[in-house]
């Protein structure tokens, strides 16, 4: 499984660690693209630590608007070649002070980002869309379709 990380609106050189189930698969600065392996099949946890993020780093006016701060977001989240787009927002971000961001890609307070997935993907982003489709059970006959389709694209 091939993960790849993009990111943008990076701000005063955030860091993170990059995790899956619990193992560090990436530690450094927040770059525009993050690449990511990983080889165990079954039921995942991806989760994106930031690590360096300090109450000085967040300048506030006196009207209390941020005017500075240390930040970046999470655009997008491609594995093995297939973009989640909208299932993206199947996670959530976990501040280090206890407040849980559901569908959050902004990192501003210190925490972690959240999402849960499966490898092999393409199965779990269709079960997961479907399910968001009145629970269609015949999202296997379309992911018969996608695989061969992706099989056939690979070769060209």
């Amino acid at each position: 499984m091939n993960i790849t990380l993009e990111f943008s609106a990076i701000q005063k050189l955030p860091e993170c660690i990059v995790y899956i189930n619990k193992q560090p698969k990436y530690q450094g600065p927040v770059i525009d693209v993050i690449h990511i392996e990983h080889f165990d099949e079954g039921t995942m946890e991806l989760s994106i630590a930031f690590t360096n993020k300090k109450p000085e780093d967040t300048v506030v006016n006196s009207t209390g608007d941020i005017v500075e701060d240390k930040s970046f977001e999470l655009d997008r989240i491609v594995i093995d070649k297939y973009d989640l787009e909208e299932l993206k927002w199947e996670s959530k971000y976990q501040a280090s002070n206890g407040v849980v961001y559901n569908k959050c890609l902004f990192f501003g307070p210190p925490g972690e980002f959240i999402i849960h997935l499966e490898n092999p993907i393409l199965p779990w982003m269709l079960r997961t869309r479907h399910r968001y489709k009145d629970d269609d059970p015949n999202w296997q006959e379309d992911y018969n379709y996608y695989d061969k389709a992706c099989k056939l694209l690979e070769q060209i």
